[in-house]
């Protein structure tokens, strides 16, 4: 019916610049319909392009996705390269400012599988120049010494690890101070009651007794107070390195 009268209003006004009354009323009752209709074209057009394209814009996307985890992982090698190169550049520069030592570079490889971060495993052995209980530090201060060597790698023991044990000094009083180290990544140590190490003090290696070289910077103090039971000052020590972030070290030769 709708369709009928709209081809009759089509039919009798053409050629006419103007509707007669009737027509107008026509026209003005079933204009929402014609709208309708419009709309209701308009949408199957879309579903039907919709569906059309759907495999084009689930290809697209997919390409999309796959450019993006590309960029992520250019973006996270890049920050990584980058990182390297900064910290190759520190151990750099503190071969420059310590060079009354010769160096071997090395890499972190691993940790040892059941004493973790307190024994470390670098990719440098014999064949590179390393011997037993040869000091290991970064640009930021002590790592530790190697305990056992092979070809290709070595095993470093950390400062941290409970077994170690060597001697230190305090920059500001020179005080001597017996270090060791705990379960919780920082150091312990010992030192006369009478010393006048205070929190704050920068302690570095003394040198004494052999097991690292001289003048290595180990920590800052955080706590100092009496050691109850005993005639020592009990000394808290945050190590100047962190353990769980080491990557590149330097091997001072023998």
């Amino acid at each position: 019916m709708v369709l009928f009268l709209f081809l009759c209003i089509g039919a009798t006004s053409q050629g006419r610049a103007y509707t007669t009354a009737p027509e107008g009323i026509i026209r003005s009752a079933i204009s929402p319909v014609e709208r309708v209709l419009y709309l209701s074209f308009q949408y199957v057009k879309n579903m039907y392009n919709f569906a059309i394209d759907l495999p084009l814009l689930k290809s697209r996307n997919e390409q999309l996705k796959q450019e993006l985890d590309e960029a992520q992982a250019k973006l996270v090698d890049y920050e990584k390269l980058t990182q390297e190169n900064e910290e190759l550049l520190r151990l750099l520069n503190f071969a420059r400012e310590n060079d009354q030592h010769e160096y071997i570079s090395a890499s972190f490889v691993s940790v040892d599988p059941y004493r973790g971060f307190s024994l470390l495993i670098i990719d440098k052995g014999s064949n590179d120049g390393v011997t037993k209980d040869t000091t290991v530090v970064l640009s930021d201060g002590l790592v530790g010494r190697v305990t056992e060597v092979s070809s290709g790698t070595s095993k470093v023991l950390s400062i941290v690890d409970s077994t170690s044990m060597f001697n230190g000094v305090s920059v500001k009083s020179q005080n001597y101070v017996r270090i060791t180290g705990k379960d919780n990544f920082t150091l312990e140590g010992y030192a006369d009651p009478e010393s006048e190490i205070e929190k704050g003090d920068l302690i570095v290696t003394s040198g004494l007794a052999g097991t690292f070289e001289k003048d290595i910077v180990v920590g800052k103090v955080t706590e100092v107070k009496p050691d109850s039971g005993r005639l020592e000052k009990l000394i808290t020590i945050k190590p100047s390195m962190d353990i769980e972030k080491i990557n590149k070290v330097l091997l001072i030769k023998r």
